[in-house]
């Protein structure tokens, strides 16, 4: 069946026109096409309402004219739009950097260096000053205990006393045996004068008196120890022995602290910290105890050897006198102030973006160019809302805090208020 020229026409028009329309849409979608490529499809619409009054002229020829037509318009088109692609990426390529990052508002704080007193936070035990057992220097049964614990004694006071029947006796046995040397050695003497024994045996009398005078001197010296007698004021921490008990020698009978009201706290520091300290730093306690009283003191005793089992170096500080009632044993929470000279820079905790173990990474702001640097500093200590910086903050004056999470190596901005 043959096709007529009128339908060749009008479809070739329809394919074109089609074309034409697809292509526009794309590039006004994503080129920003120029007005040159709209007169160019402009032209297309009426060259298609306008093919009507030229059929009468060339019906033959006007497919073929039709086709170029569409082919020069469309290679106008396609050119267009690429050189508009071109010359949004040179314009881009020209733009400064600083017009192609985006502005972002921010808040700063200065930086601030200072010589202050970094504490060294712990905790330990509270103790009296001077804590000691008290024992008996020889076993046997106890024959009366005359203080209990929380009771305070003074230098001389009778705290307890073994039976001394044994000891009595040992004693009295010594005495006759420092007796009967002696006369053995006054008769030897004077048998050795007549040259009726020889040198040896006046020796060994003299040595067995001697040996006599040293055994009662032991058994007199173990009566004294029979009785434990205070040495100076103090107080019963703990009673292990009761009345009748027998008690082996050496066994603890007592605890005891000595002196009055004079605490220390002890407590184990790390190898990193105990170089810092010095005998005489300031120190604050808190006790769980007494949540709303602090108590102060200062170092007094720092250990030269590590504990074998810990690790740590015990350290003890004396508290100031208390004004309120104290028990061993509570645990309390302590800061240390070792002393220092070298000036640290302090900044807000808001201003760190990251941190990674003692290292912390900030942004400094260049108040001249308001740009921002990356920085990683190194954290000395966290005090409250501010950070202690040791290291990586050398010339920097301000940091950013509000809007820090957000901003970029060599990003510039703008403050807040401005």
């Amino acid at each position: 069946m043959t096709v007529s020229t009128g339908q060749h026409i009008k479809k070739s028009m329809l394919t074109v026109k089609t074309f034409l329309g697809y292509m526009l849409a794309v590039s006004t979608s994503f080129y920003s096409v120029q007005p040159q490529v709209l007169v160019t499809a402009t032209s297309v619409f009426i060259l298609d309402n306008s093919a009507g009054l030229g059929m009468k002229r060339s019906r033959l020829h006007r497919p073929q004219r039709i086709s170029r037509l569409g082919a020069v318009l469309w290679a106008m088109l396609l050119g267009c739009a690429w050189h508009q692609v071109y010359a949004d990426n040179s314009l881009q390529r020209d733009l400064p950097k600083t017009l192609q990052q985006p502005t972002r508002v921010v808040e700063t704080a200065n930086v601030k260096r200072e010589i202050r007193l970094l504490p060294i936070r712990t905790a330990g035990r509270l103790s009296y000053a001077a804590e000691t057992r008290l024992a008996f220097k020889t076993s046997g049964l106890v024959k009366a205990v005359y203080v209990d614990e929380g009771d305070t004694f003074n230098t001389g006071d009778l705290l307890a006393v073994l039976d001394k029947e044994e000891v009595n006796a040992q004693v009295s046995s010594a005495e006759s045996n420092v007796v009967k040397a002696k006369r053995d050695l006054q008769r030897l003497n004077r048998l050795y004068q007549q040259k009726a024994i020889s040198l040896q045996q006046l020796q060994d009398a003299q040595t067995a008196l001697r040996l006599a005078e040293a055994d009662l001197r032991i058994a007199r010296f173990n009566q004294r120890h029979s009785v434990i007698k205070a040495t100076q004021p103090g107080r019963v921490l703990q009673r292990l022995l009761e009345p009748h008990e027998l008690i082996s020698a050496g066994k603890p009978a007592f605890l005891v602290a000595l002196g009055r009201d004079q605490w220390v706290m002890e407590v184990g520091l790390a190898d990193r910290d105990v170089v810092k300290v010095s005998i005489g730093d300031k120190a604050k306690v808190l006790f769980d105890a007494y949540p709303e009283k602090g108590f102060s003191g200062r170092v007094s005793q720092i250990a030269a050897v590590a504990d074998p089992k810990s690790g740590t170096f015990n350290v003890k500080v004396e508290l100031d006198k208390p004004s309120v009632v104290l028990k061993s044993g509570l645990i309390g929470r302590m800061d240390i102030y070792p002393h220092t000279t070298k000036p640290l820079a302090f900044i807000p905790v808001a201003a760190m973006v990251t941190a990674n173990n003692n290292k912390a990474m900030v942004f400094a702001f260049d108040e001249q160019t308001h740009q921002v640097q990356q920085h990683w500093v190194d954290i000395s200590a966290m005090l409250g809302g501010e950070l202690a910086i040791k290291k990586g903050l050398d010339g920097v004056q301000q940091v950013v805090t509000l809007g820090a999470k957000y901003l970029e190596n060599g990003m510039h901005v703008r403050l807040a208020g401005e």
